[in-house]
């Protein structure tokens, strides 16, 4: 997996967590600003993660792109020289 990748999708499952703990100690001290913090930091992880998983998943059909143009060309290659 592409480092880029990991490293988003890490960072979005550690503002999950963070994000969400903020949201339910906001809510239980009825601290309106770090309740809306952490939703805020839940939300930004989210779109890491999502980020994360986009950058894994268009290296993957970048690579079977490649793999399928080379097969391609060693079965021309191939071909030619019989």
């Amino acid at each position: 997996m592409d480092n880029d990748s990991t490293k988003n999708k890490a960072k979005g499952q550690a503002n999950q967590a963070v994000g969400a703990a903020r949201e339910k100690i906001g809510d239980a001290t009825g601290n309106e600003g770090m309740e809306a913090k952490g939703q805020q930091q839940h939300l930004k992880g989210d779109s890491q993660e999502t980020l994360g998983k986009a950058q894994g998943a268009v290296k993957d059909a970048g690579n079977a792109v490649k793999d399928t143009a080379k097969n391609a060309a060693d079965k021309a290659k191939d071909a030619v020289d019989r």
